[in-house]
């Protein structure tokens, strides 16, 4: 019995120095945006919106994912708003970035996309981007 009374608090002292620990805080950036379609149509629930903060500074290289945010369409209509949290010291000044957004069916097919360069974030473009999206089909 006295055995026991001791392990106990040996175990909580053991889970409590093996239990993680929280990292420093990242820094981060936000980028709000808007998505709307002309389309006069109500999407049913389950589209997925997402959108992408994307440096896309090489003509000849695919552009790299520096943030990115999704939702899935409810029961109400656009605009869409949702905002992307890109670690600040992934933001080079000296490079561009564009955030590009697409709507997806629940079964994944391509409903709506960008058409447009949005830039955001350097070279003085705002934080935040209103984007009309253009049917896929």
């Amino acid at each position: 019995m006295r055995r026991a009374i001791f392990a106990l608090p040996l175990a909580l002292v053991l889970a409590a120095a093996c239990a993680p620990t929280p990292g420093p805080a990242v820094d981060t950036t936000q980028v709000h945006v808007s998505v709307s379609y002309r389309e006069r149509i109500m999407l049913p629930p389950g589209h997925v919106v997402s959108v992408r903060v994307e440096d896309v500074s090489r003509a000849d290289a695919p552009a790299v994912v520096v943030g990115e945010a999704s939702m899935t369409t409810g029961e109400r209509g656009p605009p869409y708003e949702l905002t992307v949290d890109v670690p600040t010291n992934r933001i080079d000044p000296r490079l561009e970035y564009a955030v590009r957004a697409e709507i997806r069916e629940p079964g994944g097919a391509l409903r709506f996309t960008t058409d447009t360069r949005h830039s955001v974030l350097t070279r003085g473009a705002p934080d935040r981007a209103e984007i009309m999206l253009v049917a896929a089909r």
